[in-house]
């Protein structure tokens, strides 16, 4: 995994999002983030013209429609480019949702691109240090007891998430120095089991 090391959260954010906007000159899928932190990224797609099919990391299992889910943060940032969103079906039960989704991601591998985040403990997506989702040999899976709420999310796997030619870890704020630091360390967190030779780690934090 390469790491760049920027000064602010600005400047790393300028860094990924032209990592981004050079991958959707090309791809044909690709996975973006939930979360807060990347949601400056994705405004700024607003105006452009791309022809990717885009897939969200993970879910929180909302209500349809819920502005807690990161299907409504990130629609909201895209603008209309949320046409090109693949979401995962919160309206039906969450072991329906999960096959669904697995039939959709099927037509799309190997995928393009993933930008993903870190949290604070090291997890990706909705992937877990140490949780069984890890070991999956599903392309998408349920989480039925997430250490962060809501407990009841979907999450796309490692097996579908390594197929990505290249991925890129986005963890800004000092409150993922610790993780940033245990990564880089060669640590057995989730990223980890996603990480290929093209994975490069974009942080505002000394490593």
């Amino acid at each position: 995994m390469r790491v760049a090391v920027y000064r602010s959260p600005a400047q790393a954010l300028e860094a990924a999002l032209a990592w981004l906007l050079e991958r959707l000159v090309h791809a044909s899928s690709g996975v973006l983030a939930g979360g807060r932190t990347p949601l400056p990224l994705y405004r700024a797609l607003r105006g452009l013209r791309f022809r990717t099919t885009l897939v969200l990391s993970d879910e929180r299992w909302l209500p349809p429609g819920d502005p807690g889910t990161n299907l409504a943060q990130v629609a909201e940032a895209l603008g209309p480019q949320a046409d090109h969103l693949l979401p995962f079906p919160l309206g039906l039960p969450p072991e329906e949702a999960q096959k669904r989704m697995e039939v959709g991601l099927e037509g799309l591998l190997p995928l393009g691109f993933a930008l993903l985040g870190v949290g604070e403990d090291g997890h990706t997506a909705s992937l877990f240090p140490g949780h069984p989702a890890l070991e999956s040999p599903r392309l998408a899976e349920v989480v039925r007891d997430s250490p962060k709420p809501p407990p009841l999310r979907l999450t796309l796997t490692p097996k579908a998430l390594a197929t990505a030619e290249e991925v890129l870890f986005l963890a800004l704020g000092g409150a993922k120095r610790e993780a940033v630091r245990r990564l880089v360390a060669g640590e057995d967190l989730p990223p980890r089991r996603i990480a290929g030779a093209n994975a490069l780690l974009i942080t505002d934090q000394e490593v």
